[in-house]
């Protein structure tokens, strides 16, 4: 049987290679949207921005942040059902 600190070490090692993943997954799309000279969609400074392969950009809509009607403490516990 598997103890708990040897599972979340698994878990730990899991996400980090999850997210390594990602990062180079979007790093090999940014690449071929430059090289096809599609645009990318970003956020930036509050605003959600189309950059051109060019260089240009273009503000395509500012966001506005929402407080959240949810007040939750640290260490709070959620359950999904």
């Amino acid at each position: 049987m598997e103890s708990v600190v040897l599972k979340r070490t698994h878990e730990r090692l899991d996400r980090l290679l999850l997210s390594k993943v990602a990062r180079e997954a979007s790093l090999v799309a940014n690449r071929e949207n430059k090289a096809l000279e599609l645009p990318v969609q970003v956020v930036e400074d509050g605003h959600i921005i189309e950059k051109y392969a060019d260089g240009s950009k273009r503000i395509i809509k500012k966001l506005v942040r929402v407080k959240s009607k949810v007040n939750l403490k640290k260490g709070a516990v959620l359950c999904l059902k």
